[in-house]
């Protein structure tokens, strides 16, 4: 008896004590905290007596760190390796720069080398540099979208090497917006540009640089001389935070992992007339225009019922790009969790804001074709929000392009 009283008593006191189920999570959830060990740590540990003595490039910047946030570049030498070339991609080397580089190049007293910057460089110029070279190590963190300049700067320097007995090293990292899946339009070569719509792949890849690059060899250019140095205890299903690695902002705007994820469906609105909150506190986070009523805008996007995001309406004044220094209506965005489509919200926002808002322009590119046209990789994104058509007609004019490179992608998957 006196055991059966205990245990009424036990559930009685769990029911006041647990929390209510909660209708939104506001914090990312944690399934499992498995510490990941990158390409980098597992090439310092078992491949770095292969390379001493050979004339190493490497492509780099601030996100080439160790768990314990040491600098590639100082463990390499450490290890009695030759850097002799350092290239950067957009940011630079330090990741700090909002701006392409107005130079091919920079002197690093810091690292007593030359630092080119890639962006500023061509096949023939890269090609030239990399002769006297032996090998390439490629150490860069990505973000799995084909927009984000890096998975661009990888093919760069493939297509550099192709036909070259050049080994490019590709030190792999996790892919931070792998568990989103692959998701939007396959590139139409139409809409190709050299930073930001290059990569062959969906808008969302779900690959890591080295699964990336595995593709891109098998796929279109089988003469690279290409070696990948996977990591260990990687699974494509993780949130960045449960790979227990530090986040390293990869580029200025993506200062938190939060921010990241917001990124993946929010960078669509580039191609708009919109602040997407560079120049304030929560790049990404926040969205708006001078002629844009916060509460009337907020209510509209709540009103979409997106089960992943929930807006609350705000002012704020950029320092920098779309709308400096002005005062802007808009929202900032809160992401709730879980998978989603990035194309599908952005697509419904936008559709959203060409029926409410006769301000919304589209920003060209060129004098034939529009920025958004080059970050979705058509131009069928722009021009069924045009005509009215559904989220779900636009998917399904995309989905058989997806569903092939899907199959594709699959042979060279590493984890």
């Amino acid at each position: 008896m006196f055991r059966r009283h205990l245990f009424i008593l036990m559930l009685i006191f769990l029911g006041f004590c647990s929390s209510p189920p909660r209708e939104v999570l506001y914090d990312l959830p944690v399934r499992q905290y498995n510490r990941v060990t990158t390409g980098l740590e597992n090439f310092l540990e078992t491949e770095t007596l292969k390379y001493r003595g050979k004339r190493l490039a490497l492509v780099t910047n601030h996100s080439g760190v160790d768990f314990r946030l040491r600098s590639n570049i100082d463990l390499l030498r450490n290890r009695g390796l030759e850097i002799v070339l350092i290239f950067s991609p957009e940011h630079g080397l330090y990741g700090y720069k909002n701006f392409y580089e107005k130079e091919r190049y920079s002197v690093d007293k810091k690292q007593n080398l030359i630092i080119y910057h890639l962006h500023k460089l061509n096949n023939r110029s890269l090609k030239k540099l990399l002769k006297n070279t032996d090998a390439v190590l490629f150490d860069i963190q990505d973000m799995g979208m084909r927009c984000y300049t890096y998975i661009s700067v990888l093919k760069f320097v493939m297509d550099t090497l192709k036909g070259s007995s050049i080994e490019l090293v590709v030190l792999d990292r996790p892919n931070p917006l792998g568990f989103l899946g692959t998701d939007g339009a396959y590139l139409n070569n139409k809409f190709y540009s050299r930073h930001i719509s290059s990569f062959p792949a969906t808008f969302m890849y779900d690959m890591t640089m080295g699964e990336a690059a595995l593709y891109y060899r098998g796929e279109l250019v089988k003469n690279v001389n290409l070696r990948v140095i996977p990591m260990k205890n990687y699974s494509r299903d993780m949130y960045y935070h449960e790979t227990m690695l530090p986040w390293i902002p990869p580029s200025p705007n993506l200062p938190t992992y939060e921010s990241s994820i917001a990124y993946s469906a929010i960078v669509y609105l580039e191609g708009v007339n919109l602040s997407l909150g560079r120049g304030t506190p929560k790049p990404f986070e926040y969205i708006g225009a001078p002629w844009i009523d916060p509460m009337n805008f907020c209510n509209r996007l709540n009103g979409l019922k997106l089960k992943n995001f929930r807006f609350r309406p705000i002012y704020f004044s950029p320092t920098f790009s779309k709308y400096r220094n002005r005062k802007c209506g808009g929202v900032q965005i809160f992401y709730t969790g879980g998978k989603f489509s990035p194309t599908e919200v952005a697509y419904r926002i936008i559709q959203l804001m060409e029926k409410h808002y006769i301000d919304l322009t589209w920003d060209k590119h060129t004098r034939k074709t529009y920025d958004i046209d080059h970050l979705s990789g058509s131009d069928l994104f722009r021009k069924f929000i045009i005509k009215g058509k559904s989220w779900e007609e636009y998917a399904a004019m995309t989905r058989e392009d997806a569903a092939q490179f899907d199959r594709l992608r699959k042979k060279y998957l590493l984890y």
